[in-house]
């Protein structure tokens, strides 16, 4: 009969865990320095990022309001013309009537 334990595998097993978290700790320190430099340099960018959309959206917006501003006044600038040419249009029609009603040729201008 065999009486001897039977742990062989079970020493292997704590010896991998404690190999693994030396290593893992081992990993850690050596990376922990560049991780927090990633992860601030990350925030920088993020930070440059929002800035840069801001400052962006800000021309942008003046852009439109310029551009709205300008077809406002063009769009101003047609109504007065178009009203003009209505109440021109209306003179002559009122004067065409006179005419007609007395008579008299009606001169075209």
């Amino acid at each position: 009969m065999n009486t001897q334990p039977q742990n062989d595998g079970n020493n292997g097993l704590l010896i991998g865990l404690i190999a693994g978290g030396v290593i893992g700790a081992g990993l850690a320190v050596l990376f922990a320095p560049r991780i927090a430099e990633l992860r601030r340099r990350a925030m920088a960018s993020a930070t440059d990022l929002r800035q840069s959309a801001s400052q962006r959206y800000q021309e942008v917006s003046t852009r439109v309001a310029g551009v709205v501003d300008e077809v406002t006044a063009r769009g101003q600038t047609v109504r007065d013309d178009v009203a003009d040419a209505v109440s021109r249009g209306a003179r002559q029609v009122e004067q065409i009537a006179m005419a007609s009603k007395s008579g008299r040729p009606t001169r075209q201008s």
